[in-house]
């Protein structure tokens, strides 16, 4: 058993939205005089099942389609190269030839703010497995992103923080719509996890700036996720976890696939195990229910509706500081709602469709010692585009999208309701000049009914191949996005918050061998900052401050260096990727006396990733290192802004995956423990009011540690052919 076939076992006796069966499809890619071509693009037309050919043109991939298919070669200077294909048996193997369009051989691919080529996989592509196999990332998607260079490590709040920027400045996407909610609402000093299994997608798309024209309202990045086509079969599964059950089901039929799935979860036992600090009067409990449906309505279209329901609710206390031995309730109970729905086509030769809609409710209903607060979020969401093929493998992309945005809050017997109405109409063009140079061009347009504002927002991206495996990159462009609703609540007239990205790279790209060196510089402009921000001190010296109306005259910068090293060939059976990143950023926003380096921010971080596949035992095990230096923190009682800093921030994890049978059904147990030699890591400090008393904030337990059981119930499996 290779190391290729455990990690599918792993995924089959994991979840239910998983591949099974499918068939490998592979081959070689060379020119017209027997040349090998690296880096084409292979994949069958009308899915995103694919890859990329390596040193030796060589591909191979594995796809869950059936039946007639259509596979596409295509590589710049080359004319594209279609094969009928009919997809049965465990494996094919299809050889091309490649016919020249212009004089040179290699091509060179956009990738600016970016990992890869091409707008399908332009940055960091995590598979699932990637994702589920990081011992730091115990299966979400966002700590698996964290390991990454360009984030930092923010251990006390939820949240993707790239690159001087605060979590509300990078958004989340599933297939082109955006997430409103991707996190479990937030608990003070607790961070929360994504709401959404990596198994659902079939790549991860994370950039860390100077993103497509398609998309907007994020200053720093974005996370694009593509779920997956037609489930591969029929099946049922359950998992058992220390913390909870949940079981499955899935149902294919041959242009058809709706699966189901319920799980609960009562954090109580776990706590009861391991000892927790945080003073919990209710665990976390909770309820989540999805359903998925795929219709492949013909040979390249495919319909989709994605829709999941969560219900949780929890209760905790913190030590009231102003009043010695008085502690403050937190309650908190959470509904959240989210559909999805997509509609893809090809029509003709270079024509591409889509169209999508979404909707998502989240209420969140706050039970304070003495005060009830609620909060209340909707969002509703349209768009329209359309790719057109121009000359050459140089393309067209033009649509648009609509969204609505409401937000409510009440507080005891006030309430208030703000109603945004958002358009976006964007163009951008990939074009080809040679080989060796290529260039993306966009323009997008952004206007906010309830802001009164419209503003332009130009992108560019140029890219110039210097050897097969290597190139340069540069990426200018123009970010807006609407000031968070906490401000909107407000009577102030504010606009667009700003941000100006210039990004700069080298990567090489060999055979499963990654580098890649990037420095960047981001403008921050149209800040929201306190119109009128008067300091005073009272008997002990400390600041207090007055929040009266809010403009837009905050400023900033963030620049530095990322770093990115990636080897899957060198050692046999071994994985492994090392990141860092040096930041420099400072801000004069929101209340900010003075510019300062905000408290999410840290000049050094450094992830290691490790994953070693044990085939003789059918076992895979992990570790991961993250460490960076202090963030800076308010101290009341020092004079100067924001002049303190936490220590280090250190953690060492490791997992631990085995295969094996329970009742001749595929089962893998799985098991993590975190932060290994309980390094005491402090995010901040809690201050009493007269600054003479203050508390650490800290991870809620000083060690995490995660068992689970996933089995695949059904008919006897059959290991995949690859």
């Amino acid at each position: 058993m290779n190391k290729n076939i455990l990690l599918k076992l792993i995924v089959i006796a994991a979840f239910p939205i998983v591949l099974f069966g499918q068939i490998k499809i592979s081959g070689t890619v060379k020119d017209s005089k027997n040349e090998p071509l690296p880096s084409a693009n292979v994949y069958l037309k009308g899915t995103y099942d694919g890859a990329s050919t390596d040193a030796n043109g060589k591909y191979s991939f594995t796809s869950a389609e059936t039946g007639d298919g259509i596979l596409v070669v295509s590589f710049v200077g080359y004319k594209t190269a279609e094969k009928k294909i009919k997809l049965k048996g465990p494996s094919l193997e299809i050889d091309f030839t490649l016919q020249e369009e212009s004089k040179q051989i290699n091509g060179v691919v956009i990738s600016a703010g970016s990992f890869e080529a091409s707008d399908k996989n332009k940055s960091v592509m995590l598979k699932p497995l990637d994702i589920v196999s990081t011992a730091s990332a115990n299966a979400d998607i966002y700590g698996a992103l964290n390991t990454l260079p360009g984030t930092q490590k923010v251990g006390e709040s939820e949240g993707l923080f790239v690159r001087g920027g605060s979590a509300t400045e990078t958004k989340t996407i599933i297939d082109e719509m955006v997430v409103q909610n991707p996190y479990f609402s937030s608990v003070p000093d607790i961070p929360q996890r994504g709401r959404f299994s990596p198994f659902l997608f079939s790549g991860t798309v994370f950039s860390t700036g100077g993103y497509s024209a398609q998309y907007g309202q994020a200053l720093s990045s974005t996370l694009i996720l593509k779920s997956q086509d037609l489930a591969p079969e029929t099946r049922t599964s359950i998992s058992l976890m220390g913390i909870g059950a949940g079981a499955s089901h899935t149902q294919r039929w041959e242009n058809t696939s709706l699966a189901g799935s319920f799980s609960y979860y009562n954090m109580s036992p776990y706590y009861n195990v391991v000892k927790q600090r945080a003073d919990w009067d209710q665990p976390p409990n909770g309820k989540e229910g999805l359903v998925v449906f795929r219709q492949k309505t013909s040979k390249t279209g495919m319909f989709k509706l994605y829709s999941s329901y969560t219900n949780s609710k929890l209760a905790l206390y913190t030590n009231d500081l102003d009043t010695l031995g008085q502690k403050d309730k937190f309650g908190l109970k959470n509904y959240d709602l989210y559909v999805n729905s997509t509609y893809r086509e090809i029509f003709g030769d270079d024509w591409t469709f889509f169209s999508g809609a979404s909707y998502a409710k989240n209420k969140d209903n706050y039970d304070f010692t003495y005060h009830n607060f609620t909060s209340g979020k909707e969002l509703q969401q349209s768009k329209v585009s359309v790719t057109k093929g121009i000359f050459a493998n140089s393309f067209l992309t033009f649509g648009g999208e609509v969204q609505n945005a409401i937000y409510k809050t009440s507080y005891d017997e006030y309430s208030k309701k703000v109603n945004d109405f958002y358009f976006a109409g964007y163009a951008e063009s990939d074009i080809f000049l040679s080989n060796s140079f290529a260039a993306r061009l966009g323009l997008r347009y952004e206007k906010s009914n309830y802001l009164g504002k419209a503003d332009f927002a130009p992108r560019t991206s140029f890219a110039y191949k210097v050897s097969d495996e290597g190139q340069f990159n540069f990426a200018y462009g123009q970010f807006y996005q609407t000031p968070d609703k906490e401000f909107l609540f407000t009577d102030s007239k504010l606009s667009f918050e700003k941000a100006t990205h210039y990004i700069l790279n080298y990567q090489y790209i060999g055979d499963r061998i990654t580098f890649r060196i990037e420095g960047y510089y981001k403008d921050y402009s149209s800040l929201v900052k306190n119109a009128v921000l008067q300091t005073t001190y009272d008997e002990n010296n400390v600041y207090k401050f007055n929040q009266n109306s809010y403009n837009n005259n905050g400023k900033g910068y963030a620049k530095g260096i990322d770093i990115f090293w990636r080897d899957e060939k060198t050692f046999d059976g071994i994985d492994y990727w090392i990141s860092y990143s040096y930041l420099d950023t400072k801000r004069d926003y929101r209340d900010f006396l003075v510019m300062a380096t905000p408290t999410f921010a840290t000049p050094h971080t450094v992830s290691v990733v490790y994953k070693q596949y044990f085939t003789s035992i059918s076992a895979l095990v992990g570790a991961s290192y993250a460490y960076s230096t202090g963030r800076p923190y308010y101290n009341p009682n020092n004079p100067v802004f924001l002049n303190d800093k936490t220590g280090s921030y250190n953690n060492f994890c490791v997992n631990a995956s085995f295969l094996t049978r329970i009742f001749d059904n595929f089962t893998i147990v799985f098991v993590s423990l975190g932060n290994v030699f309980g390094t005491e890591n402090i995010f901040g400090y809690h201050y009493s009011a007269d600054g003479e008393r203050r508390s650490a904030i800290v991870s809620p337990s000083l060690r995490s540690v995660f068992l689970g059981v996933f089995i695949s119930l059904g008919k006897e499996q059959s290991v995949p052919s690859l």
